[in-house]
């Protein structure tokens, strides 16, 4: 098998299994509302196990092909990430537990990566045996990350599509085709889902899907040594951890962002990525979500000029 049909089998997998994925978990009550609609619509939860499942097996068969074990370096995070997002899906788990569940997905690499620096581009720090504690904390950390930064149609996955991407690029950059190809499947298989999960949502990823993100992003930034770029990659998403560390500060409970007849979003008075644009923008959810991309596209763009004037120099 030639690793360039992976993106394009995934691409294919996902589109098919998204639906049938979708049917079944609504049928078995694995369901939400769509809050930010005037008529308030069942979508079926969890959808993000057709991205793994769009995924992980083509790897598996292909690394039976290969025995690549670069293979291994990713689908296992990847893999134990998704697993513990599904859980969460189906039985609510404590925080607590879904956090120290997560530390499980960064051990594998444990196994793999030799190299104990971080790279900041420009300089690198060897933190030795501190960077075999960041490894785990740094993928859940990840996973969280892009669990967060969520409650509109298509914005976790699209934000996922478009790092995954731009991380896709910068290893490609780098001289590491067949890397950038395997990274590339999960763009592929984002994409293939952001198709039923855009504005007007008929799927949701839950946090099976949200959590994934997060892992691709880690393990592809901790494989290639570029862990500053995940990291500008995921900036969005770090904004809106620390915006609502700041809110848990005040131990105050919200509901969702409120909408008008016209589709309008109104923030309500605390501070997050989107009530700070829905507070200066008249926007409806799917012109907010499109311009989270944006930003989300903007970091990735700095990301690959980054990546690029870092090899030239």
């Amino acid at each position: 098998m030639n690793v360039i049909l992976l993106p394009i089998i995934s691409l294919i997998a996902t589109i098919i299994l998204t639906p049938l994925i979708g049917k079944f978990n609504k049928e078995h009550g694995l369901f939400g509302i769509d809050l930010h609609k005037i008529e308030r619509f069942e979508i079926p939860e969890a959808g993000g196990i057709a991205i793994l499942l769009g995924t992980i097996p083509i790897f598996i068969l292909y690394f039976l092909i290969t025995y690549d074990l670069t293979i291994l370096m990713f689908i296992l995070p990847v893999t134990i990430i998704g697993v513990v997002g599904f859980i969460d899906d189906v039985y609510n788990i404590p925080q607590s537990i879904k956090t120290l569940a997560c530390l499980l997905g960064g051990i594998p690499l444990l196994f793999f990566v030799k190299n104990s620096s971080l790279n900041f581009i420009l300089f690198k720090v060897d933190i030795k045996n501190l960077f075999y504690l960041a490894i785990p904390i740094g993928i859940t950390a990840a996973s969280n990350l892009t669990n967060i930064l969520a409650g509109f149609n298509g914005e976790e996955v699209g934000l996922g599509f478009i790092s995954s991407l731009s991380l896709s690029i910068c290893i490609f950059l780098m001289g590491d085709i067949k890397t950038s190809i395997y990274l590339l499947t999960f763009t592929m298989a984002f994409l293939a889902f952001l198709m039923y999960n855009k504005y007007p949502a008929k799927i949701f990823p839950g946090d099976t899907g949200t959590l994934i993100v997060g892992a691709v992003i880690a393990s592809f930034s901790i494989i290639k040594k570029i862990e500053i770029i995940g990291v500008i990659l995921l900036l969005p998403q770090i904004l809106e951890f620390l915006f609502k560390s700041i809110r848990r500060f005040g131990n105050k409970k919200y509901g969702p962002t409120r909408v008008d007849k016209e589709g309008i979003l109104h923030p309500q008075n605390f501070i997050s990525v989107a009530n700070l644009l829905t507070s200066h923008l008249k926007l409806t959810e799917k012109k907010l979500v499109l311009l989270i991309w944006f930003i989300g596209a903007f970091f990735g763009a700095m990301a690959i000029i980054l990546t690029y004037f870092s090899i030239l120099t």
